[in-house]
């Protein structure tokens, strides 16, 4: 089976860790189970962020694509559903530039809706006592841009892999804060479940043919 690329983000914004970059240091380390990782972590800047993502994309060719980031105010592990085509915000990045309604792609669609399989990932997560929600706004920073510009290259070359965004809360001490232990249980039950997803469609592929 390919690899599932997984990706996390350094952190920003002055502060001193970012859950996503303890998600993927841990899978890195640790691994699932019975599930093949490629793991990548980004740094936090405009100018060459989307072009690792595409990078990766195309030198792993991943089984699925799992992109984390951090939400800061929010209070769940968010499911995100929707990448719309602008990069908004008033935060800056690691190298001090900002961002202000700027298409992604100004040929591109408005959004893309993730092909995680959400509904599943929701109710494992549910199921192992986490906070988890689907959400219908990625935000206008780098973890929408992340999701939008992996699912425009996907489409563009015929690939049906799943890909998609899931936002994670903060750390402790933070307001609505989850523990990084609790992060990295969230993070491996995620990832297997794809990987029981695309198990899944490629035995119903096979049986069909």
């Amino acid at each position: 089976m390919r690899p599932i690329l997984v990706t996390g983000f350094t952190p920003f914004a002055g502060l001193a860790d970012n859950p996503s970059a303890i998600v993927v240091e841990h899978l890195a380390a640790a691994g699932v189970p019975g599930v093949a990782l490629a793991t990548r972590l980004i740094d936090v800047v405009w100018d060459t962020a989307g072009r690792e993502l595409l990078a990766a994309i195309d030198e792993i060719r991943p089984a699925a694509v799992v992109c984390f980031g951090l939400a800061r105010g929010r209070d769940a592990i968010n499911l995100e559903r929707f990448a719309v085509n602008i990069d908004d915000t008033a935060t800056a990045d690691n190298a001090g530039a900002y961002r202000r309604g700027i298409p992604i792609d100004p040929d591109g669609p408005a959004a893309y809706r993730s092909t995680l399989p959400l509904a599943a990932m929701e109710a494992a997560l549910a199921d192992a006592g986490l906070p988890v929600r689907q959400s219908n706004h990625a935000g206008g920073f780098l973890c929408n841009h992340f999701f939008y510009v992996a699912r425009h290259r996907l489409t563009a070359i015929g690939s049906t892999i799943p890909a998609g965004f899931v936002h994670l809360p903060p750390l402790p001490p933070e307001a609505g804060a989850l523990a990084a232990e609790a992060q990295c249980r969230a993070a491996r039950i995620i990832i297997q479940t794809l990987a029981s997803a695309i198990g899944e469609f490629h035995a119903a592929d096979r049986l069909a043919g």
